[in-house]
């Protein structure tokens, strides 16, 4: 259960997460204020993988946001924020939001259920047929309430998910669940809560001193090795979900008890999320997966094993010593990580405490799941490459997959050098020993030198790419330096704030600035010039399309180049 302290960091981080939204007159926004606006980013990177401010400031409708950082007022109908997912073709995921951030802990209260009820408000619109132009409403909300009846009225999946955040220490009464259960049938859609302990599980760092021990017999593992005269054995193993738990538990010297003789000792476990650093998905909330392995526990514990894909992790050192005339084998595995499996073992502690069957314990000490465990010493490129493929069969973003790679370690310590903080997972607010001079996300730097390289066109709408087919051109060519990362990046900041100076005269967004990129790698223009020179040509292109659509057309790079007198190579 997440304490008092667990909810300063939450503020704490919440309060820096507000240093990074771009904001006038901040001396007249109270620290409370402050606090409650990031939160919504800190969550909102979390959950939907956005990490653009302007991206994440779009999805956000709450009405005292929009007063304080956009100066407009709207009547947000009881939801805070919508997003759309549109990366599949196939379904398409609404993620609601309601927020409710408090100023102080309390240990004891739960949710209340007038918040779901102020949110039905909304949700009425969206499932009815009504006219909104004959309703007060906002244009900014009626423009969302179309887009997802567009979406619901057409051929394709939509599933809805309604998001319940506070920073409170718990969740909803027990009581509760009929009301909930009656919203999500009436409206079609899930709710999701997402409490203290839930937020302080993405916040994972690494322990390099982790240790924990279990026995098991030797007709449960098989040991493999990359050669014969290698010393690294790695292992698969069939383990008890009581021995998963332990193992991965906050409890340091449970984690290293391996007879334990009453399974009740794991009763008040936690999961120590810093094993999760590494693992390349994010939080997913109560998905129809997890819920499958609550049932599975709960109806078919034994037949667990067969229907899970079961854990991965990698370790600093495994050592498998012999016991009982090799009948039992005592593992000590040290400075371990699970690459793959978060979710499974989220879910496996979620059934631990949430579960209320008396006989819980037995159906976890009967339940099994399979574990492989890989000594990679250490060997951090190994590492990464078993985080990646993994992980590559299920849905997660080509981002998050490369987030492991070493090479954008190496930016992210380079660039926490200059005073800058590169974010490789989202959520992160630095080191709060630092005074970063700005906030970079990895999307980002790869559009920034994806258009450097020639391809400011495709910057923006092949954002996806940049971190597939793409990512080796731009991360690992001859070419690339982290000196060039950290310039152009810094350039493309300089950019953004030279453009922002003409927000009332000359419209900006981000595509502008990676033309910009482009031109001043190619001519070695001031920024202002290259400004004037864009906005010139802009409005000599001859195409009757909006000027943001222009941008993105092969043929406007083809109209730079030409009256520039640009070479590609």
């Amino acid at each position: 259960m997440a304490n008092i302290n667990d909810f300063k960091i939450v503020n704490m981080k919440s309060k820096r997460m507000f240093e990074y939204i771009d904001i006038d007159n901040t001396e007249q926004i109270s620290d409370i204020q402050k606090s409650r606006l990031g939160f919504y980013h800190l969550i909102l990177e979390n959950i939907t993988g956005l990490r653009e401010v302007d991206e994440i400031k779009s999805t956000i409708i709450d009405t005292d946001y929009n007063k304080i950082v956009n100066n407009i007022s709207i009547n947000d109908l009881g939801i805070d924020a919508i997003y759309i997912n549109n990366e599949s073709e196939k379904e398409k995921e609404v993620q609601l939001f309601n927020f409710k951030f408090r100023e102080k802990f309390n240990a004891d209260k739960t949710k209340s259920e007038n918040d779901l009820a102020t949110s039905t408000k909304f949700l009425e619109h969206l499932i009815s047929e009504e006219d909104l132009d004959n309703l007060d409403i906002d244009e900014i909300v009626k423009a969302k309430i179309l887009e997802v009846r567009e979406l619901l009225n057409s051929n394709m999946i939509c599933n809805i998910t309604l998001y319940m955040v506070s920073n409170e220490a718990k969740g909803y009464a027990p009581t509760s669940n009929t009301y909930i259960n009656i919203l999500e049938k009436n409206y079609g859609m899930k709710i999701i809560n997402i409490s203290l302990d839930d937020i302080i599980g993405f916040f994972n760092t690494p322990k390099d001193d982790q240790q924990s021990k279990f026995i098991i017999s030797s007709n449960d593992f098989l040991s493999f090795e990359s050669d014969e005269k290698s010393t690294k054995k790695s292992y698969i193993i069939k383990m008890s979900l009581i021995d998963l738990i332990r193992i991965t538990c906050s409890n340091s010297e449970l984690a290293k008890e391996y007879n334990i003789e009453d399974d009740n000792s794991v009763e008040d476990c936690i999961l120590d999320f810093s094993l999760l650093y590494d693992n390349v998905r994010g939080y997913l909330g109560e998905t129809k997966y997890n819920k499958n392995i609550n049932s599975t526990l709960k109806n078919k514990h034994k037949d667990f094993f067969m229907f899970n894909n079961g854990i991965t992790l990698t370790a600093k050192n495994i050592i498998s010593d012999e016991k009982n005339s090799g009948k039992k084998y005592l593992f000590t595995i040290n400075g371990f990580q699970i690459v793959n499996g978060g979710q499974t073992i989220r879910s496996i502690y979620n059934f631990l405490q949430n579960d209320s069957d008396s006989d819980r314990f037995t159906k976890l000490r009967e339940s099994f799941v399979l574990v492989r465990m890989f000594n990679i010493n250490e060997d951090n490129e190994l590492k990464n490459f078993i985080a990646e493929y993994t992980n590559s069969q299920n849905a997660i973003s080509p981002t998050d997959l490369k987030s492991v790679d070493d090479i954008q370690i190496q930016l992210e310590r380079y660039f926490k050098e200059a005073k800058v903080l590169y974010t490789r997972k989202a959520g992160e607010t630095g080191s709060t020993e630092v005074n970063y001079d700005y906030r970079i996300s990895m999307e980002r730097l790869g559009q920034i030198l994806y258009s450097i390289n020639g391809y400011p066109d495709r910057a923006s709408n092949q954002k996806k790419r940049l971190f597939q087919e793409y990512y080796d051109d731009i991360f690992k060519s001859n070419t690339f330096t982290l000196e060039d990362a950290l310039k152009y990046s810094n350039l493309f900041i300089e950019i953004e704030r030279v453009y922002k100076k003409y927000s009332s005269e000359i419209k900006y967004y981000e595509q502008k600035a990676f033309y910009i990129l482009y031109i001043i790698k190619n001519k070695d223009y001031s920024i202002q010039d290259s400004i004037s020179k864009l906005e010139e040509l802009i409005k000599s292109y001859n195409a009757d399309v909006s000027e943001s659509r222009k941008l993105i057309q092969k043929g406007f790079k083809e109209h730079i180049n030409n009256n520039l007198n640009i070479v590609e190579k």
